[in-house]
């Protein structure tokens, strides 16, 4: 899944039984799943290099609606995570609407084995997690963005559509043409009544 969304590593996740090619994939629900996954210094940071191209796509206000609804993630990794946007000046007045659910460890504890490092990642350090101070390079880790973008509709949508839920509806919309505003709905995490709107828009538009 991680290779779907441009990430050239290969790890697995609890949403990779999907066919990313012809179902909706959530690209909040790919972001939370992914605090389960930085086992390794390669994967960690291509999902750091990710966060720097694409962060700014993401929606703390789904990413909370997704939590507060019950779906699983490592609240200490995603302290770390948000708090590396934090540091690269990514949408930095929104994500205070998720950091109180994120928390610390009780101990310090590495990120994942080898070494310790000696001057831990400031991001990690924040949340008892010791990790290294990774020089990220999107070059070796990513696909190039274009490439990015025609073979994975949910960011091309998020980047064309200034709305997060105008652009998750048309993307569940080009992989699944015959679905209802419900279904939508419900395959996007979307509030009922905005999606309604936009479903009755693109209808009227046809």
């Amino acid at each position: 899944m991680a290779s779907y969304f441009g990430i050239a590593i290969q790890t697995q996740l609890p949403i990779s039984l999907l066919n990313p090619n012809h179902s909706f994939v959530d690209i909040e629900i790919f972001f939370l799943s992914s605090t389960y996954c930085l086992t390794t210094s390669r994967i960690t940071e291509g999902y750091l290099c990710w966060l720097l191209e694409f962060g700014h796509l993401l929606s703390p206000s789904k990413i909370r609606r997704l939590i507060r609804a019950g779906y699983l993630y490592d609240s200490a990794i995603l302290g770390g995570l948000i708090e590396f946007l934090l540091e690269n000046k990514i949408m930095p007045n929104q994500w205070k609407i998720v950091t109180p659910f994120c928390h610390k460890r009780k101990k310090s504890e590495q990120l994942f084995e080898g070494p310790t490092p000696r001057t831990p990642s400031s991001y990690f350090l924040k949340y008892r997690i010791l990790a290294p101070q990774f020089q990220l390079d999107g070059t070796k880790f990513l696909t190039p963005t274009k490439a990015i973008y025609r073979s994975c509709v949910e960011l091309r949508n998020r980047a064309r559509f200034g709305s997060i839920v105008n652009a998750d509806v048309a993307s569940y919309l080009e992989k699944h043409p015959t679905s209802t505003a419900y279904q939508i709905a419900k395959g996007t995490h979307h509030h009922k009544a905005r999606v309604f709107t936009v479903y009755e828009n693109i209808l009227a538009a046809s």
